[in-house]
């Protein structure tokens, strides 16, 4: 008895330290705009670092997993962790050590984005997606 009052503690204790982080990352993926100016900004880097070699946004998968809708399917602070250090997320994060596996083990490399520069390439990617979604 004792036993089974433990485990039903620590299941309702996992559940309120997990039930804010779930609804946190609704409210992110709800909420998010496009802003149309960091998404022109945001289209540039993922030219000029080479993003589209390994990704599209609505095409296909390449090297790397097709980004469209990528937003639906992360919340904003993953999606910022995974772009601003992918070593240390491959290091501890299981969701990025099985998109590693999903894609033949090939490592996305640091692109040495600032939080600025992030913010701009996750702007176009939402639209790009946007636009596969009409």
């Amino acid at each position: 008895m004792k036993r089974s009052l433990q485990v039903a503690a620590f299941a309702i204790a996992a559940l309120a330290i997990g039930a804010p982080r779930a609804v946190r990352a609704q409210e992110t993926k709800a909420s998010f705009t496009v802003d149309a100016e960091k998404a022109k900004v945001g289209q540039k880097l993922f030219n000029t670092r080479s993003c589209y070699v390994c990704h599209t946004v609505g095409k296909g998968k390449l090297a790397g997993p097709d980004l469209a809708g990528v937003m639906d399917r992360r919340d904003m602070e993953w999606l910022h962790k995974w772009l601003s250090n992918t070593s240390d997320m491959l290091a501890s994060d299981t969701i990025a050590q099985r998109l590693l596996k999903e894609n033949r083990n090939m490592k996305m490399p640091n692109v040495k984005l600032t939080d600025a520069e992030i913010d701009a390439v996750l702007n176009f990617i939402a639209q790009e997606s946007q636009k596969v979604k009409k």
